[in-house]
């Protein structure tokens, strides 16, 4: 162990992982670390340099919660600075007011920027960990000054499991997969980072030095970490082991694995969580790589919501929005993050065009989020002129929307119950393959829902109903005791559920009584038809549908009244019988209902929500609304729009007001990798109603503040909007 003392501010003392408490307050200690490597040649005089010398720190006057300061900055960069030891000419060509005058030319005013990369190379005068070798100034800190005097807030970037640096410097860090090998992003012998295993207090120790000597020698505003958190089940290096032989778990279950991450990833978050709020207390804090359903368990580490989703670059287009909708119920701001690469992460040269992220700006503000975009530092300390250019197109338009966006919240009236399968909020809440952790019923739910404009959250079972008209209740999972109590009080003030397929099944009854239908077990044969008869089936071609994936045959309940029926197959496709090149024609129309209603609870006995996310079927969407429309036949929206635009509406308490928010979404896919926008064209003349019950007292388009025509028919307000190319705002005034 090296004792150090910062030559300009000490710092206190501080203990992780292996002490039980925090001291902080204690300026004239000296910070213990563990030194991980030898300084370069020569490096020792270049930090006594004065541009290698924290700044005094001047403190921001902005006063307010993070929660407050994460919603009130819609224009956000997220600064990536991952950068070799081998790039010899790091922050080379820096100019501190170049840099912040181009972040403010393109309209922001926030920036996350870098303390330590994934290459583990700190980019300030760190004695907790190591300073990139090619760096001869203090670029985080002139990047924080720089920014400051811009009105610029600049919270600092730290990578937790990805640290190529100590993996070289210590290999007995790096963790393991199932398969005993060392845990790398790609093979042994192919680029890629090393992942270190976060059952190690040394090397959490160095991380919360690191979280110490930015916060206490800079004016930064929070700590983003990224990375935190190990595959699943766990990692399976010797350590973890031991660790989980301690605890009493059996290594070779995954549960248990998963029990033990689980426990591990929440002692060190909430210690550097606590080690952060003991510096600066309204700090800003985020813990990336964990966005799922189930996060609900460990907020408390959390100052806000960040959705990472690039639609090029692997999540798609669906990703944000979808997953939105919960981000939204959990109390916290929400931001979008989106990135300015036609790809992915580190796509130098990579730069979308203005109308993809223009369409981007659209969505995040469409779900009531802040926007974050991505971006990479070049090496020599410049940002891409080009990519400023773009972002700054897509920023001058949230800029000018910002008065009808700020406060503003969602006016939802559908609930998507997420049930006890789909997520957990502990140890055994295992991805589903998927990213985010979502399901796929869930997360079909939710695009189906988006492409026929209503208007819904995902929620949780515990989630109180009464903002809600509609709870559907997709596919897959069980109600526990106080969910049965909350949908059958929801049901007696007037409510309507809207199940499919097993969803409310124990054992192979349901357990929700209300429903209008008995099980009958599984239907045997996949995929199956849909006789749709006259009701469901008007106005679609007269034909015998197929269904891709699993049906339940039911029995309708007294009173109940039923649509459609289950046609079987001559066989299901095995190795012993099969037809043609795809599924077995239709034989015969069943007794067994596709549909049925009693009241005000519909089923659904195709898995309907899964069957449209896997295979996008329309006719399975437009079974749900036909049921739903049943359920809700005067929905908070009603459009004649192309089914993929999104029209999202919120509304501002103050100074009181209905904001519709139009996307027009027009993808191309081009490359098989790759579905991009390259340019939008206008949709217009769409007719819009929205339910305001009363007539508002003026109706215009936004930001334009331009007055447009209306009449109310019945509860709605219609009016014609003119023309959406990327992002159109139609506002309703009390």
């Amino acid at each position: 162990m090296d004792r150090l003392t910062h030559p300009r501010q000490e710092l206190g003392i501080y203990t992780i992982l292996r002490f039980p408490a925090i001291a902080l307050s204690d300026r004239r200690a000296s910070v213990t670390v563990t030194r991980t490597a030898r300084w370069p040649t020569g490096f020792a005089r270049i930090l006594e340099e004065p541009s290698m010398q924290p700044r005094k720190v001047v403190r921001s006057p902005i006063r307010c919660s993070a929660a407050e300061l994460v919603a009130s900055r819609f224009r956000q960069i997220h600064l990536d600075f991952h950068t070799s030891e081998l790039i010899p000419d790091v922050g080379s060509r820096f100019d501190a007011d170049e840099f912040a005058g181009r972040l403010a030319e393109a309209r922001v005013n926030w920036v996350t920027l870098f303390a330590k990369c994934h290459h583990g190379l700190s980019y300030y005068p760190t004695k907790a960990g190591t300073v990139h070798p090619s760096l001869t100034i203090d670029l985080l800190g002139e990047q924080v000054e720089a920014c400051r005097r811009r009105g610029i807030v600049t919270p600092a970037y730290i990578s937790i499991r990805v640290d190529e640096h100590n993996a070289k410097v210590h290999p007995e860090w790096v963790g393991r997969l199932k398969d005993g090998k060392a845990w790398k992003w790609a093979g042994p012998l192919d680029a890629g980072w090393y992942n270190h295993c976060l059952y190690n207090p040394d090397y959490i120790e160095e991380l919360g030095a690191q979280a110490v000597e930015v916060l206490k020698w800079y004016d930064v505003e929070g700590i983003f970490w990224d990375m935190c958190y190990n595959p699943d089940p766990g990692c399976y290096c010797p350590r973890c082991f031991d660790g989980m032989k301690k605890a009493g778990l059996d290594f070779t279950s995954d549960d248990d694995h998963r029990t033990f991450e689980y426990q591990l990833t929440r002692d060190y978050t909430k210690k550097l969580a606590r080690i952060i709020r003991g510096v600066r207390r309204n700090a800003t804090i985020f813990f990336n790589g964990r966005m799922r359903p189930g996060i609900r368990g460990e907020l408390d580490v959390f100052t806000h919501v960040e959705i990472e989703a690039l639609p090029t670059g692997g999540w798609g287009y669906a990703f944000f929005p979808v997953h939105a909708r919960y981000g939204r119920v959990l109390g916290k701001p929400v931001q979008g993050m989106t990135a300015r690469f036609h790809k992915s992460w580190a796509d130098f040269g990579g730069v979308k065009t203005p109308d993809q992220l223009l369409y981007e700006a659209g969505s995040i503000l469409a779900a009531g989020a802040v926007m974050n975009v991505g971006d990479q530092c070049h090496p020599r300390g410049v940002l891409d002129k080009g990519a400023y250019q773009v972002i700054g197109t897509a920023f001058r338009h949230v800029e000018a929307c910002e008065p009808w966006c700020a406060g503003a919240r969602p006016e939802t009236e559908i609930g998507v119950m997420m049930l006890p399968e789909t997520f957990g909020d502990g140890p055994k809440a295992a991805p589903s393959g998927t990213k985010g952790g979502m399901l796929p019923w869930v997360d079909g739910a939710g695009r189906m829902l988006l492409e026929l404009k209503q208007q819904y959250d995902l929620i949780y079972p515990d989630t109180p109903l009464a903002r809600y008209r509609v709870v559907i209740l997709p596919d897959r999972g069980v109600l526990d005791a106080g969910a049965k109590k909350s949908l059958q009080a929801f049901l007696a003030r007037g409510g309507a559920v809207l199940a499919s397929y097993r969803a409310a099944m124990e054992g192979e009854a349901f357990g929700l009584p209300a429903l209008p239908v008995r099980s009958a077990g599984a239907f045997p044969f996949k995929p199956c038809y849909l006789a749709l008869g006259p009701e469901l089936g008007r106005g679609l071609p007269e034909s015998h549908f197929v269904f891709y994936e699993e049906c339940l045959q039911t029995k309708a309940a007294a009173g109940a009244q039923t649509f459609g029926r289950l046609c079987s197959t001559y066989f299901n496709r095995t190795y012993d019988h099969f037809c043609s090149h795809n599924q077995t024609p239709d034989d015969r129309v069943t007794e067994f209902p596709i549909a049925a209603l009693k009241g005000r609870v519909a089923y659904l006995a195709p898995a309907v929500f899964q069957a449209y996310r896997d295979h996008s079927y329309s006719l399975y969407k437009e079974l749900v609304a036909r049921m739903l429309a049943k359920l809700l036949p005067e929905p908070l929206v009603k459009a004649q729009a192309p089914s993929a635009m999104e029209i999202s509406l919120l509304r501002q308490a103050k100074p009181g007001r209905l904001v519709a928010h139009l996307v027009n979404f027009q993808p191309q896919r081009r490359h098989v990798n790759v579905e991009w926008i390259e340019e939008l064209y206008p949709v217009r003349d769409i007719q819009l109603g929205i339910r305001t019950e009363q007539r508002p007292k003026a109706v215009y388009l936004a930001p334009q503040r331009k007055n447009l025509p209306y009449r109310m028919k019945g509860a709605y307000c219609e009016v014609t909007v003119p023309e959406v190319k990327a992002h159109q705002m139609v506002v309703m005034e009390d």
